[in-house]
């Protein structure tokens, strides 16, 4: 009888307990570097667990599944609950392309076939990469079942190496360079499977890899996501790095995110099932991220990476904005990049609109005016749940609502609920119209300071809101005009560009009591403002 199992290791931490088991070998007909080592939870239960295989990177050519960074990975996930598997392959010095493919493939089919000893459920197996092992681990999630770069007559075809989930960090998913002959065999890249997959894949990418081109992996992506797969994308500052020993911050919790979503289900220690970072997290201090929780899939909440530094640094629990989105739609994807920004100056923003990965717009559906009432009951129950990511970091006697077009219309609708301290109009009035619930008969609910802010006479609400703005008369009130910017404003610019600014300062001055916005509001001092007007009543 072959004795795999070489070391057995022990590893402890809050009672959780862990075995390692090293050098396992998952393939015996190709020589001895078909390796893995595994890791498997010693608490919880010991059946149908959910598993996870890393792979190394390298360029196909050198790394090593003992990295400290992939052994790390492989113990913290245990240490999650999950089966880990890390593993070598045949590097190309030994056997070329498709050797490597072949061997992973091969790692999963071992995985599956001793599923019942090793505690594993074989259809929640989910893979990890990085570089070519994120290549890898991308050709597992679209090609598991294709036969076309097999060996012909290769005694593990006949089972499918299909796995429930795959991440890809810095993927490879094509070789750029057209006289590689690498390029000449499609079958052997994810550009060649552009369909619908049915496996979920998560890709992270830095924004400035000098190895893995960020336009070739967005561009794959994009192909897959019109093709109707479930692909994640998360791309962020950074280098070739990213997901491997950068910008982890964001790269984990999305990882968690998805494998919790795909091999969990029910991880109650992730409270968001999706993860995004638009924009790269914004220009504040905090960078951001956008997430789909599990209570409130229907709206998108937009926060610091580390909500709990940024109270620390703040000084105190973070404001609220509620935002509604033009048209009175349920996305938000078109304000995205203003939504993060604000979240990065310290802020939670609750968007009405499920997580879009990119826009949707033949899936986009009207929303009624009691969707911002719904996301102020969300975050007051967050903030009063002692188990909630958001108690004692959001300060709910701090709350402001914002909408844009329709969705300014669906904000005064609610403008009578005392929860709301201020109110941001954009590219919205009433007049003498009546829209999403409201009309100027909601202005008499007015109980707090309101900014409305409009893009010219170009804007088609512009003159509704001088008819309000003069309809006001004891309410403190600014209008405030980008005299050039239209009715669809500047959200979708880096950052949410001047309309943004302009947002952020008057949640600053009237959440965060920033005297030095006072000039601005009070005394019309637009400096750093080109063609904007500024006007303001009522106030003491």
């Amino acid at each position: 009888m072959m004795l795999l199992l070489s070391l057995t290791l022990s590893a402890q931490t809050n009672e959780r307990k862990i075995t390692v088991t090293e050098n396992i070998a998952y393939r015996t007909d190709v020589g001895p570097n078909t390796l893995l080592d595994l890791a498997q939870p010693l608490f919880g239960p010991q059946t149908n667990r959910p598993a996870i295989l890393i792979i190394h990177g390298g360029g196909w050519s050198a790394g090593s599944k003992n990295d400290m960074v992939y052994r790390t990975l492989m113990i913290d996930y245990a240490m999650k609950g999950y089966v880990v598997a890390n593993m070598n392959y045949r590097l190309t010095q030994e056997a070329p392309l498709p050797a490597c493919i072949e061997d992973v493939r091969c790692a999963v089919r071992w995985m599956k076939a001793n599923a019942s000893r090793l505690g594993i459920d074989p259809n929640r197996i989910g893979t990890y990469g990085h570089s070519a092992g994120g290549h890898l681990s991308l050709m597992l999630g679209v090609a598991a079942d294709s036969k076309s770069f097999n060996e012909a007559g290769a005694p593990w075809m006949d089972q499918s190496c299909s796995v429930a989930c795959a991440v890809g960090g810095a993927p490879p998913t094509e070789i750029g360079n057209p006289n590689s002959p690498w390029s000449q065999h499609a079958e052997w890249w994810p550009i060649g499977y552009i369909k619908q997959q049915p496996t979920p894949i998560l890709v992270l990418q830095g924004g400035e890899d000098p190895i893995v081109r960020p336009n070739l992996t967005e561009d794959w992506v994009t192909k897959m996501q019109k093709a109707g797969s479930s692909v994640d994308f998360v791309k962020v500052h950074g280098n070739h790095g990213v997901a491997f020993d950068q910008q982890l911050e964001f790269t984990r919790p999305a990882m968690d995110a998805f494998y919790a979503r795909h091999l969990k289900h029910d991880d109650p220690s992730v409270s968001f099932e999706q993860m995004k970072v638009p924009d790269f997290g914004g220009s504040g201090r905090y960078k951001a991220i956008a997430v789909r929780e599990k209570s409130l899939t229907d709206f998108v909440v937009y926060h610091p990476v580390s909500m709990e530094t940024a109270v620390a640094r703040e000084r105190g629990k973070l404001p609220v904005l509620i935002f509604a989105n033009g048209g009175c739609m349920d996305t938000s994807i078109g304000y995205e990049n203003m939504l993060t920004d604000i979240a990065s100056y310290g802020y939670v923003v609750v968007a009405i609109g499920e997580l879009q990965m990119f826009a949707q717009h033949d899936k986009e559906q009207h929303t009624p005016s009691s969707m911002v009432a719904k996301a102020m009951d969300w975050i007051c129950q967050q903030a009063a749940d002692p188990a909630s990511i958001y108690y004692n970091n959001v300060d709910v006697e701090k709350i402001a609502a914002a909408g844009h077009s329709c969705g300014g219309a669906q904000v005064l609708a609610n403008a009578g609920d005392a929860r709301l301290k201020t109110y941001l109009i954009l590219n919205a009035g009433m007049g003498k119209m009546t829209m999403a619930d409201a009309s100027s008969k909601s202005l008499k609910n007015l109980h707090a300071p309101i900014l409305y802010l409009v893009g010219g006479t170009s804007d088609v609400a512009w003159q509704n809101a001088q008819i309000d703005y003069k309809a006001i008369k004891k309410n403190p009130v600014v209008l405030a005009d980008n005299t050039k910017s239209g009715h669809g404003g500047t959200y979708n610019q880096p950052n949410g560009g001047d309309n943004s600014r302009m947002v952020r300062s008057w949640l600053d001055w009237q959440l965060k009591g920033k005297t030095e916005f006072d000039a601005l509001f009070l005394r019309g001092d637009l400096t750093g403002y080109d063609d904007w007007t500024i006007e303001c009543k009522n106030f003491k």
